[in-house]
């Protein structure tokens, strides 16, 4: 890259898309950016504009930073981050900081991997490999453990029904979350929700809504996260208009809606009518993962951004 610095970008995703707990994800159109720059007198080494700004650290404790320093010193340069995704409500905030962290640290270094590399390389940072990955591989993933190594391939670059993000202002942890699930389940449920977790890996490969539609469903996790997440009951006893399936996004608190695409402006404005104290973001998937480019003379100067509502 340019003496001058570059950029990363990462999206944002939704981990689990129901049935696939913890080997299923999808990247979204919220992106946060990590501009490196070269070191210069004077000049903080970390700055923050957006979401996080003013809580996160900025020295080299910095999650990015931990990420960057697998591969490349941290002298010489500095960082300034845009960020977008809000913090702690299911949308894989800390993967996106991991994962333009690690690419960042690859750039400097010179060093290409590819993306499994790379998912090796930083999931012990992170630790969630559904959001990791597609937070590096971009649209809909499928990741699973071999021989001691993760793996993930992407199944799809769009989805044939459209994410509607519900984002309360609340947050929640997702250590906590997790400790609400049973440490087992009986063996018809468990077959029930394999039975689910298949169906949802088939939707997503052949792009058929009926499938997807059908494959939302889940026994494993969503039913006992309810007190986390009280809009995805309320959302699924009274469907807006369009809404095909609505899914907790990771361990929540936001939700995602999943409407038909000609209906998701209209299912958008319904659920902005209802006034449910969340906002509401119709987005894309994001068919790209994490990347880096180099920065154009005009990016070099401070930008800012404003908090997520």
């Amino acid at each position: 890259m340019s003496g001058g610095g570059f950029l990363v970008r990462a999206p944002a995703t939704s981990a689990n898309l129901g049935p696939g707990f913890d080997c299923a994800g999808v990247a979204l159109e919220l992106w946060n950016e990590l501009e490196v720059l070269p070191a210069k007198p004077g000049a903080p080494l970390v700055e923050l504009a957006g979401e996080g700004a003013g809580e996160l650290p900025t020295d080299e404790s910095h999650l990015a930073l931990r990420a960057f320093a697998l591969s490349a010193p941290l002298a010489g340069h500095r960082f300034r981050f845009r960020n977008r995704i809000p913090l702690e409500r299911g949308l894989g905030s800390s993967a996106a900081t991991v994962a333009a962290g690690v690419l960042a640290g690859l750039t400097a270094a010179g060093s290409p991997a590819g993306p499994e590399e790379a998912l090796a390389l930083a999931l012990p940072l992170e630790g969630h490999a559904d959001n990791l990955a597609p937070a590096l591989l971009g649209g809909a993933c499928l990741i699973w453990q071999r021989e001691g190594r993760p793996h993930a391939r992407r199944l799809a670059s769009e989805l044939p029904l459209r994410p509607i993000l519900v984002v309360p202002g609340a947050r929640v942890s997702t250590g906590a979350s997790r400790r609400r699930l049973p440490a087992s389940l009986p063996h018809a449920a468990a077959a029930a929700a394999a039975a689910q977790a298949a169906l949802l890996g088939a939707a997503l490969a052949s792009g058929d809504a009926e499938l997807l539609a059908a494959a939302f469903h889940d026994l494993l996790h969503e039913p006992y996260r309810d007190a986390d997440a009280p809009l995805l009951a309320a959302l699924r006893a009274s469907p807006v208009r369009g809404q095909r399936g609505v899914t907790l996004s990771g361990s929540g608190p936001s939700v995602v809606v999943w409407a038909e695409p000609e209906r998701v402006e209209a299912a958008a404005a319904e659920l902005r009518q209802r006034r449910l104290e969340a906002d509401v973001r119709p987005l894309a998937v994001a068919a790209r993962g994490a990347h880096a480019a180099p920065l154009r003379p005009e990016e070099r100067a401070p930008a800012r951004v404003g908090a997520a509502r």
